[in-house]
Formats: structure tokens, sequence, C-alpha cells
């Protein structure tokens, strides 16, 4: 499932809700809607006119399941990190790309940006010491227990709320999901460049 990056205006919504009730009843719900378009939906969310909104409810299960898989994330990515030599950090697969260290380095820094909206002000810029191994390594881990702390303090009114600063406005959740999903996205390159320097990469964990 994907999350609802880019909702549809209200009336492309409503056309979408009208013909599909004439497909399946009137008793069809906009989360089958939702559904259908491959967007995310659990028991803890529900739909309106093609926004997505959290029941508070289940606000506090959301938190500690992010936690949770934060706290598994931090753990595998720091195992990646270990795994390239310290003499390779510098390594690229092609010119134009980010470094293994620069990978590491911005999946780290930018959970600070990404959680921005949940805290008073921007955060201040961050980066590793230097680009070495052990810098990054150290840079990686305090970064993670930082996003950590920072979700396990949210409320159920800042995860159901909007926030812009990402294109289209997004809920918490969005926001926690494009968390969770931009670290995987930058761990997998990573992951690649161990291949190309022979080392098979530490097994998934989720």
């Amino acid at each position: 499932m994907k999350a609802l990056r880019h909702p549809p205006s209200k009336e492309l919504w409503k056309f979408c809700m009208d013909r599909l009730r004439e497909l399946r009843g009137p008793d069809t719900r906009e989360r089958d809607l939702a559904n259908i378009l491959g967007f995310e939906h659990s028991r803890a969310v529900r739909w309106k006119e093609g926004q997505m909104y959290v029941d508070r409810a289940a606000s506090q299960d959301i938190k500690a399941a992010v936690v949770k898989h934060l706290t598994t994330s931090r753990d595998f990515t720091l195992k990646v990190a270990e795994q390239m030599p310290d003499a390779d950090y510098g390594f690229k697969l092609t010119p134009p790309q980010m470094s293994f260290g620069e990978q590491m380095a911005h999946l780290a820094s930018d959970q600070a940006n990404l959680l921005a909206p949940f805290a008073t002000g921007r955060p201040a810029a961050s980066k590793p010491v230097s680009m070495s191994k052990k810098d990054v390594v150290a840079f990686v881990r305090q970064s993670f227990d930082q996003s950590i702390a920072v979700v396990s303090k949210l409320t159920p009114a800042q995860i159901e709320k909007s926030y812009s600063g990402f294109g289209p406005p997004m809920t918490g959740l969005e926001i926690l999901m494009f968390l969770l999903d931009h670290t995987t996205h930058h761990r997998a390159s990573a992951e690649m460049y161990l291949r190309a320097k022979g080392i098979t990469p530490a097994e998934y964990q989720f």
C-alpha cells in the first residue's frame, strides 16, 4: 500500500465515489475507494473526500508501531553501515551518485528535517564530524536515537494534524511513513554498494 501523497480534488473524489456506488451499491465506503486506488488503509485510518485521517483512539498504537520499526531500522542500518570498510566509505557506483558514506549521512540527517513539523522551530543543520566510518556511524546512531525520542512523545493530535512544507499537505501519519520509507530507500541503495564490493548485506530485518 502507498500513502496518499497527492490527494485528488474533491470533485474527482466525489465522481469516483458516485461511480463506485453505482457498481457496488449505496453502502460502499470511501475506505473502499482508497483501497482500490492502492492508498494506505487500516482500522486506524478513515477517509473523507480524498483526505486521510487517523482515529485518535488508535494513534497511540500507531506511535508504538513506528517507534518499534524505527528502532529495528536503526539497528539494521547500523549493521549495513558497519559492513563497509572505512577505506571504501567514499566509494560510488557511478560518479553522479552519493558515496556510501554520503548515503548513510543523508538518510540520517534528513530524519530531523522530516520530523521538523512536529517541532517548534526548524532543526539546525546537522552532519557528521567527518566522512570517516567512525564518525558517520556515530552520526547515524545519534540521528536515529533523536528521531525515536521525538516520535515517542507525539500526541494523537500531532499524528492526525495536516502539515505543509513537503508539497501537498500531509498528515502526521503520512510524515511518519515518509520517514520510514526514505530511510529504507537510501539504505537499500547503500546495500548495492556493498554488493559491488563483494560484500553480502546483512540479513533483512523488519
